[in-house]
Formats: structure tokens, C-alpha cells, sequence
């Protein structure tokens, strides 16, 4: 007993413990009445201010610039930002933010999605048509671009609108093609919904080139969009990317060639070299015009535009088009177009309008030197 071995040791330090509560006299317990809330969420907020001050600095930088653009996502944006904010505030428990933020990501994927009355996949995106009860439009979707948009009003359902607003410099530039009163024949590289075929005038001539099927299929169906289906005569649709389908073009085809690839985000750089404006100043006729539509949100693309345009001897002219508001009740949306041509003169028309000379600034984009990310906007 008094050199305990190591195993006998806890054992005599339990009994020791028991013989010192044995001897002490025993004392009243007294129980104390605690009134508790009948709920109590300290538990779910317990360290909300480090999770919430973080989080809401992301987010108003977030809806910041979703606001400055005028993205369309903007009002979806902000209250799926509220929710994430919702949860965060009372997600002090592991469990509840793990369940809480599964729930509300099967709601946003698998519940919540847009009424699209079409929805498909190809090689290039998924491609959606929306039309949701009541609405006064019809807009085609690939992911989270909008290609094109139509009045489901009858009256006004071959209007242009968006970004082809008469207002807007798509309105200029078919202006200044219709002011010598001759037939035009003009080549589209992009065809989204077809809404550039409401310009369309009687003996004039339209050549779309598409890189997606899909996309022309839909753009055909009349259960969808009509400004194809409604065009007398109808456009032609070359499917396949454009700088192979062009090449087989004769010279001097056409008279205006548009260049209406290029999405709010995803950037094909290979319509932007030097090399793609000397395609493009071959197949338009001498002094025709070569229009490039550049809306991008991440990218300013006009000096990669004017090193093209500039690498083939070509002048240029830009318009950023901001609608007022009551050209955005009407449908318009903002936009930038360039336009350029052989021939200087052939552009006074669009500098009496307020467009700006578009001026070389850096070198251009050449097929083995596509430097995109030199384009970058700033985030401030």
C-alpha cells in the first residue's frame, strides 16, 4: 500500500477521493427556478458579425457592378444574395448551414429555374427560350447571355429591339445602307434569334453564319421567334464557324458584313485578328462596310478592333450606345458598335451621327498571338 505499483495507483487515488466525501458533512442542495425563453436562437447567431461583415462586403461589390452594367441578372442577383446573407446570419450551427445551404441550392437548381419554354444542349452551351406567362418578350438564352429578344405582341413582334434598337447604332448603320435607295447584300457572322432580319428591305439579301445548329434550329421554328420564318426573301443560314465557312465566299460578295458573335462573355478571339479583317475587307465590296458588335462585360474589345481594322489599312468609327429611359421602356438596350472601311469618306455619314474615330492604341491580335487578356476591363 505504500509503494503502489502503477496499475494500483488510479485505483487508491478513487478510494482516497471516496473516504475524503465520506467524512465531510453532508450540505442542503438548494435548487434555484431558471426561467428559460421558450425559444432560443443565441445559438444560431453566435459569431455572426465575423461571417456577416466579410460576406457583405463581397456582395455590394457584387451588385455594384451587376447595377453599373445593367445585367439582367441584376434583381435575381441581389435576392439570392439576401438569402446567402439569411443564412450565413443564422448559420452559427454546422449542421443547420450545411442543411440550409443545400436546400437552397436544390431550390435554385432544380425548382426555381426560368420558365423556359425550350431547353436543350449542344457542343457549344445550353440554349433556352423564355417566355414566361404574360411576359411581353420572348428571349433567347445561351447560359447566361442573352442572344436575342422578340415582342410576343403581333403588332410589334418584327421590331427590332435590345441591342438592335433603331435608337442605337444598329439603327445608323442600316440608315446610312438604305440612304442611296439600292439593293444590298449583306453577310451576318452570328444569327441568335434573327432579329437583324427586321432591317431586311425589299431586294436586299441576307447571309447568316452560324457556328451552333442549334441555335438556327430554334431561330427557325416560328413557335419561337418569327423574324426569320416573317422574312420575305428568307435569310440564308450557312452553318459552321465562319472564318471557314467565308473563305469559300467570292470577292466583293458583299456590301456590309456584321460581325455579331460576340457575347457578354465568352470572347472568339479568332474573329478578332488581324488575319479575320483581312477575311472580312475581301468579301465586302470596295468601300463596304465591316461592323463588329462588341458588348462584354469583362473585355473592352474596341482596341483589339482597331488593331484589326488598322492592320488591313481599314479606318473606324465606334458608337457606345446608353439608352435613355424611355428607349429602355421601349426595349432598348446598351450596346457598342464599331464600324470600319476602306474607304474614310464612307464613314462621314456615321460622324455626323456622333460616332468617334476608333484610333490604333495597341498592336493588333494575329491567329498566332491572341493576347485576349491585355483587353481586361478594371474592376473599378
Amino acid at each position: 500500500v505504500l509503494f503502489p505499483g502503477v496499475w494500483e495507483l488510479p485505483i487508491l487515488l478513487v478510494l482516497a477521493l471516496v473516504a475524503v466525501a465520506a467524512t465531510e458533512p453532508a450540505r442542503p442542495v438548494v435548487v434555484r427556478a431558471v426561467r428559460r425563453s421558450p425559444v432560443d436562437l443565441t445559438p444560431f447567431f453566435r459569431g455572426a458579425t465575423g461571417r456577416i461583415v466579410p460576406y457583405l462586403a463581397v456582395a455590394a461589390l457584387l451588385v455594384l457592378f451587376l447595377v453599373r452594367d445593367g445585367s439582367l441578372g441584376a434583381e435575381a442577383g441581389v435576392r439570392w444574395l439576401l438569402v446567402g446573407g439569411l443564412i450565413l446570419l443564422v448559420g452559427a450551427r454546422p449542421a443547420f448551414l450545411a442543411v440550409s445551404t443545400a436546400l437552397v441550392l436544390a431550390l435554385a437548381v432544380l425548382v426555381l429555374q426560368p420558365a423556359a419554354i425550350m431547353r436543350d444542349r449542344s457542343f457549344f452551351g445550353v440554349t433556352e427560350v423564355l417566355r414566361p406567362a404574360g411576359a411581353a418578350q420572348t428571349t433567347l438564352m445561351n447560359g447566361t447571355t442573352v442572344h436575342g429578344v422578340q415582342w410576343t405582341d403581333p403588332a410589334k413582334a418584327l421590331l427590332p429591339t435590345a441591342y438592335y434598337a433603331p435608337p442605337g447604332p444598329f439603327g445608323d448603320v442600316f440608315e446610312t445602307l438604305a440612304s442611296d435607295g439600292r439593293p444590298k447584300s449583306i453577310a451576318i457572322v452570328g444569327l441568335g434569334a434573327g432579329a437583324l432580319t427586321s432591317y431586311l428591305r425589299p431586294g436586299w439579301t441576307m447571309t447568316y453564319f452560324e457556328i451552333d445548329p442549334l441555335v438556327a434550329q430554334v431561330a427557325s421554328d416560328p413557335r419561337f421567334f418569327t423574324f426569320l420564318s416573317s422574312a420575305v426573301p428568307t435569310p440564308t443560314i450557312v452553318l459552321g464557324d465562319a472564318r471557314l465557312s467565308i473563305q469559300g465566299v467570292a470577292d466583293g460578295q458583299f456590301d456590309t458584313i456584321f460581325i455579331d458573335a460576340f457575347s457578354s462573355d465568352a470572347v472568339p478571339t479568332h474573329l478578332l485578328t488581324s488575319e479575320a479583317y483581312a477575311l472580312y475587307s475581301r468579301v465586302v465590296k470596295p468601300g463596304g462596310l465591316i461592323v463588329t458588335h462588341i458588348p462584354n462585360r469583362y473585355y473592352d474589345l474596341a482596341p483589339a478592333v482597331a488593331g484589326g481594322l488598322s492592320a488591313n489599312k481599314l479606318s473606324g468609327v465606334i458608337r457606345s450606345f446608353q439608352p435613355s429611359r424611355a428607349e429602355s421602356d421601349a426595349g432598348a438596350a446598351a450596346t457598342i458598335l464599331t464600324v470600319g472601311s476602306s474607304a474614310p469618306a464612307g464613314l462621314d455619314a456615321f460622324a455626323a451621327a456622333g460616332w468617334r474615330p476608333l484610333n490604333q492604341t495597341v498592336p493588333p491580335m494575329t491567329d498566332d498571338f491572341m493576347d485576349i487578356l491585355r483587353f481586361l476591363r478594371p474592376l473599378w
